[in-house]
């Protein structure tokens, strides 16, 4: 093999990485408002320049995602380019770690391109990287944090382990992953087997630091406990009941196929992941099938632990889970394509095989058609309706249900209205029964206002319409009071 030929896997490394990076800055150009988390998350990171612990606002989430998107904010300004900026470059940054793990665990360049093409084409990485939501950055950190490892890195794994909690503390599910991932990786040498328990206590150590900088953190906001709502507001409390069996398992399934696009892509890298774990179980190279299997039973016990507890069915939560199982898909894909002798060329075609079968979905999901972010484009106009309130409402009392985390932040620092939630049409019509003054009540829609109004029809409370958007369905009634 000359010169050229053993540079081309790297050129094409690097040009795959290129391309990822530019199609999620292409994301950046959709006209699409803020999800209903997002729109929390934007809020609360404007608020840190006058609050740097966020001690004003219900936190249930760890600081360090705010504090890049307000970094964002300082730089380019508020909006929603700025606030997802952030997440666009570390979902970049997510291909390069990638690279490297690929590279530390199985030591072969077509498989490290396979693993990142498949990531960087992914329908459901490119529809999470324009977004404000913490999971992009936390499975950057893990994806490093696997790698460092893998590489004998471990005080660096231990740092990139605690950055994972200071983004988002589920994800420290996949930390013992991390951990096998790297102890498989080195430890299997000679010589690094007798050095086990200080690599251990290497990772142990900076990730001890940090989760104490995290505690600390969360004490100087008390009473204010991010840790504390962040339980009160997810833990389910209970296991799924048995009628919930195969409803949450075929929507967890479904949410897994749109990793590669569609569900035959999907089923067909399956098949190609379990036909090569059963020939792992008689290959020779033991660490390599150590490896396979430990990404495996990783990714079963994780889906398991979402499947059996009674968690939302989230499709972000997946998040962490998809750069490794896109790397387990790559490996046994090219494992299987040397086993039956496969030329180069062949491996070539393959590849960009897979590439046609993913394309059609990247490519609907780089014009904003993805069936994932749920709700999203539920809020196509809401930045309408709070411009309307700002200026038309200004000094009015608003009631709202719905819209309270969206608003927040598109009202921006100065709102010019005061929102007020209600949380049951009865509790809105006894409001308004008290009033002197006309007040107004504002819906995600008219139908879903219905039953509101007729709550207040009931208490005698006259109600006009006097902001309607049919294209985007939301609604702002004046409610005269009686």
């Amino acid at each position: 093999m000359n010169q050229n030929q053993r540079r081309a896997p790297g050129l094409f490394l690097a040009l795959v990485i290129l391309a990822g990076l530019l199609l999620r800055v292409g994301l950046l150009r959709l006209d699409t408002r803020f999800h209903p988390d997002e729109a929390l998350f934007a809020a609360q990171a404007r608020m840190v320049t006058g609050d740097v612990l966020l001690r004003t606002t219900d936190l249930d989430k760890p600081p360090l995602p705010f504090y890049f998107t307000s970094l964002s904010f300082s730089l380019l300004g508020d909006g929603e380019t700025a606030a997802r900026l952030p997440n666009v470059l570390f979902s970049g940054l997510t291909l390069i770690a990638l690279a490297a793990l690929a590279s530390a665990l199985y030591c072969d360049r077509v498989v490290t391109l396979l693993a990142v093409l498949l990531l960087a084409l992914s329908p459901y990485d490119l529809a999470f990287a324009a977004t404000v939501f913490t999971d992009v950055q936390a499975t950057f950190w893990l994806v490093a944090g696997a790698a460092l490892a893998a590489r004998d890195r471990w005080t660096w794994a231990g740092i990139a382990a605690g950055l994972v909690l200071a983004c988002k503390p589920t994800a420290a599910l996949a930390l013992p992953l991390v951990l096998v991932l790297g102890l498989v990786s080195v430890t299997t040498r000679s010589v690094a087997a007798r050095s086990t328990l200080r690599r251990l206590g290497n990772f142990v150590l900076p990730l001890a630091i940090g989760v104490g900088l995290l505690a600390l953190w969360d004490l100087a906001r008390a009473p204010r406990s991010f840790y504390t709502l962040a339980v009160a507001r997810n833990d389910p409390g209970r296991l799924i009941r048995a009628d919930e069996l195969w409803p949450r398992l075929e929507a967890w399934a479904d949410r897994l196929s749109t990793a590669v696009g569609s569900q035959a892509l999907a089923a067909t890298l399956s098949l190609l992941v379990l036909l090569w774990l059963i020939c792992g179980l008689r290959r020779g190279r033991l660490r390599t099938a150590a490896l396979d299997w430990s990404i495996i039973g990783f990714a079963l016990a994780f889906l398991g632990w979402y499947w059996l507890v009674a968690f939302n069915t989230y499709d972000r939560y997946l998040h962490p889970l998809i750069p490794f199982l896109l790397l387990l898909a790559a490996h046994a894909a090219i494992g299987l394509w040397r086993r039956v002798g496969a030329r180069p060329v062949m491996l070539a075609a393959g590849a960009a095989i897979v590439a046609a079968g993913l394309l059609p979905s990247t490519l609907r999901t780089l014009d904003g058609d993805t069936p994932l972010i749920d709700s999203q484009s539920e809020y196509a106009g809401i930045d309408h309706l709070a411009q309307y309130l700002k200026m038309d409402l200004r000094g009015e009392v608003v009631y709202d249900h719905w819209l309270g985390w969206e608003l927040a932040y598109y009202l921006g620092d100065d709102p010019g209205v005061v929102v007020v939630y209600m949380p049951l049409p009865d509790d809105l019509a006894d409001d308004m029964r008290g009033q002197s003054a006309s007040r107004y009540f504002a819906a995600s829609s008219a139908v879903e206002a219905g039953p509101w109004l007729a709550a207040l029809d009931r208490a005698g409370i006259d109600v006009q319409t006097v902001y309607a958007d049919p294209p985007h369905g939301f609604v702002v009634y004046a409610l005269a009071a009686p």
